[in-house]
């Protein structure tokens, strides 16, 4: 017996006429006609019999009826919980310049295959800050670690292991005008008579128990850098093409992506300070992975655009 058997039954009986059902359920007569002629018989009795003014239930058929009813009701209970349990959420925390690497295609894929999932996607200088074991409220960080030491901390508040998406190191990315821009590699005491400029960012919360960011140990080199906040993450290279005595710090080899350097207009000269050299690395729950497919989706397809990327850098010949 088919459930649908069951609604149209309903259907018509609160309808009082097979004219009337038939309408509100956008079906043809003919179509619920013989749906009803086969739950009949099915069931080996009538269920109603027509008169001149619809049709009416037989004994055999109110009993049915309200069973039916009793029956539907816990069918749409049972439903109910399927989307009690259904993923509403997920959050992605990626660290400063990379919100416009792997992310903007991955997120509207997403979106577009998973309507009824809202993706939150938020900058941060320390998006470690927000890692998180919730399997009902996933969230991904994509984070840079200064060393395995400093990812095996992190991975202890995680709760497991991340994924390595590329290693390499921080760049003083400036254009080819810059006094620089011919070095073969720059310390960051070099850098502190030049702008460092920075995107400017919302306080994040209070990260009592982690290590200190990537950003952080960089900075604490050299405490005298003159830096620049600007309103977004998209006016930090246009700016840097522009001015001569600024410089923005660029994680390589993902600083490849960014036209002006594809196209010889920016220059990403290696720091070769040992606090600039770390890893690119994805951290999310497994255990809401195996849960939810669009987290294990998000997170394969982070990792696999991820490979593509480096494997298009190494067909290239690199410029810097």
């Amino acid at each position: 017996m088919k459930m649908q058997a069951l609604e149209y039954f309903v259907a018509l009986v609160d309808a009082g006429s097979i004219s009337k059902a038939a309408q509100q359920l956008y079906v043809a007569q003919p179509s619920l006609t013989k749906c009803l002629h086969l739950l009949e018989a099915e069931l080996g009795f009538d269920l109603v019999v027509r008169t001149s003014t619809g049709v009416q239930l037989t004994p055999n058929g109110r009993r049915v009826y309200l069973d039916a009813k009793q029956i539907l009701a816990y069918c749409a209970g049972w439903r109910e919980l399927a989307k009690q349990d259904q993923l509403r959420q997920i959050d992605l925390y990626t660290y400063l310049s990379f919100p416009d690497f792997l992310l903007p295609d991955i997120v509207l894929g997403l979106c577009k295959e998973y309507p009824e999932l809202t993706i939150n996607l938020t900058v941060s200088e320390r998006p470690e800050a927000f890692l998180s074991r919730s399997t009902s409220k996933p969230v991904l960080v994509l984070a840079m670690c200064r060393d395995d030491e400093h990812m095996h901390q992190l991975a202890r508040v995680q709760g497991n292991t991340p994924v390595v998406l590329m290693k390499g190191g921080y760049r003083c990315l400036v254009n080819t005008r810059h006094p620089l821009a011919r070095r073969t590699s720059v310390s960051l005491w070099d850098l502190r008579r030049f702008f460092l400029i920075l995107p400017k960012l919302e306080e994040d919360p209070p990260t009592a128990g982690l290590p200190a960011s990537f950003l952080e140990c960089i900075l604490r080199q050299n405490p005298d850098q003159k830096k620049v906040d600007v309103q977004t993450v998209a006016n930090v290279i246009p700016l840097v093409e522009k001015d001569d005595d600024s410089f923005a710090l660029s994680f390589w080899p993902a600083a490849r992506r960014y036209p002006g350097v594809q196209e010889g207009r920016l220059v990403a000269v290696p720091i070769r300070d040992e606090c600039a050299f770390g890893q690119f690395v994805l951290f999310y729950s497994k255990q809401a992975c195996a849960m939810h497919p669009a987290v294990q989706r998000m997170a394969q397809e982070i990792c696999c655009s991820a490979r593509v990327f480096l494997e298009s850098c190494r067909k290239e010949t690199p410029r810097n």
